[in-house]
């Protein structure tokens, strides 16, 4: 029985060591705060378009991601979005920009929002935990390769989801955060937290990469 037992606890012991070595490996290597020109994941089956996951916000949100996407190359880059369940307006206004991303509604899911205008603190905690386990189920049957958020709070949840399935599936995932452009001198909140987990972390005024030497800056992008 003490056998039995002290093995047990040798293999508990040797699982648990593994999974730090994991963790502080990935974190190791997705966690920065400077500006890398090499990339950082090497993609199988290159030539084939890479699968792409676009988070819309709402309002402003969503025209500065069109401005992203405009010129997306849908045989670069297969294009699936994420809405939130409380947004109407922004498939519409992809339709009206880019009507050959719309031919295919299947390719637009929604998740329910995190948080609403004015909601409290206390009960976002639990409309974000239901966002996350969204966003976890979706990440998990879609396997992006790319995801591309602009800041809208519908973004963390599936950013949260995807560190984690790139963490436990060892699927790389290449996060692309791009700044509002209406940041000129300080990041927003959105951008303060997934600074350091970027891969490519894009800015609209020279002024903020004085301040984030990992950023990019690319000019307004409307």
């Amino acid at each position: 029985m003490e056998a039995l037992l002290l093995g047990t606890i040798q293999v508990l012991a040797a699982t648990l060591l593994i999974l730090v070595v994991r963790v502080l490996w990935w974190a190791f290597r997705r966690i920065s705060t400077q500006r890398s020109d090499e990339p950082r994941h090497q993609w199988r089956g290159e030539g084939l378009p890479l699968r792409t996951l676009v988070v819309l916000g709402s309002g402003g949100h969503t025209s500065e991601m069109l401005g992203l996407i405009k010129e997306f190359n849908q045989k670069r880059y297969c294009c699936e979005f994420i809405v939130a369940d409380t947004d109407s307006t922004s498939v519409k206004r992809v339709s009206a920009a880019r009507p050959d991303l719309t031919q295919d509604l299947s390719r637009f899911h929604t998740v329910p929002r995190s948080r609403e205008v004015g909601q409290s603190w206390s009960s976002s905690a639990l409309s974000t935990a239901k966002a996350f386990l969204s966003c976890l189920s979706l990440v998990w049957r879609i396997h992006p390769q790319v995801l591309l958020v602009n800041g809208p709070g519908t973004c963390v949840p599936v950013v949260a989801a995807a560190l984690l399935f790139e963490l436990v599936a060892f699927r790389p995932v290449s996060l692309i955060f791009a700044e509002s452009v209406c940041r000129v001198k300080s990041l927003s909140l959105t951008g303060k937290f997934l600074y350091r987990f970027a891969d490519v972390f894009v800015v609209h005024w020279p002024e903020l990469v004085e301040r984030y030497p990992k950023s990019q800056h690319v000019g307004v992008v409307l």
